[in-house]
């Protein structure tokens, strides 16, 4: 009976620990990284980045907000949890500094060193085997992990200047793309038209898809890109 009994809580034990192992492992790096303080594990490795283009039309050149988020990251082959981030889509670079009232630096991260990041609950990975021949540093959001299909999408930015009496004013709006990986291959794509060219076995599909949410297509195109190559990837079966 007392066999009985260890063994019911060994395996209840084991069941609670699985279900907690991903709290768990943030936590043990949140605490490591507290221990022995982030500037000395390696994480401001990296060269100081300076902004030139503050006086704006209340536009950014970054991911989702201008301030710093906290996400997590790996980084020359270790991962950080409740770092400050911030994603600089005009030139592609990732940036940090430290959590504290001390540091006044803005730290570029070495691309070569960044193999994932995640902020505001997006995930990024660093691709660099694509063959696309494409300018940055190769980060791109994980959008769809199908079956048979992947989609990136590409956050990018691009600058206008305008001649003030007080100065030049700057201007940054959007101008993202994807790239879609099917049979190893990686593939950019603007459009529903460019999914057409490259899976026209699903030509059909893809046009019917088009036309019941065109409007949804108009109003956001990366939701609606991500439906619809999840759709297609048999992973989704209708839009949100």
């Amino acid at each position: 009976m007392k066999i009985t009994s260890y063994l019911f809580a060994f395996l209840f034990l084991l069941s609670f620990f699985s279900t907690a192992q991903n709290n768990l492992d943030h936590s043990v790096y949140k605490s490591y990284d507290a221990l022995v303080g982030l500037g000395n594990t390696g994480l401001y490795n990296g060269t100081e980045f300076t902004d030139l283009f503050l006086n704006t039309n209340g536009t950014y050149r970054y991911f989702n907000g201008f301030d710093y988020t906290k996400g997590s990251l790996t980084y020359n082959g270790q991962f950080y949890v409740a770092v400050f981030l911030k994603y600089d889509l005009l030139e592609d670079n990732l940036l940090t500094r430290s959590n504290d009232n001390l540091s006044v630096f803005n730290v570029k991260l070495i691309p070569e060193f960044v193999t994932s990041f995640s902020i505001y609950n997006r995930n990024f990975v660093r691709l660099t085997n694509t063959n696309l021949n494409v300018s940055g540093n190769g980060y791109f959001e994980v959008a769809v992990l199908g079956n048979e299909l992947e989609l990136y999408i590409k956050h990018t930015k691009k600058k206008k200047d305008k001649a003030l009496n007080n100065g030049i004013q700057y201007r940054f709006s959007e101008a993202d793309y994807y790239v879609l990986k099917t049979e190893g291959k990686y593939s950019i794509i603007n459009a529903p038209k460019d999914l057409r060219k490259l899976l026209p076995q699903k030509e059909d599909a893809i046009k019917m898809y088009y036309k019941s949410y065109k409007r949804h297509y108009k109003s956001n195109p990366n939701d609606f890109m991500v439906n619809l190559v999840k759709y297609l990837d048999g992973t989704k079966t209708e839009i949100n």
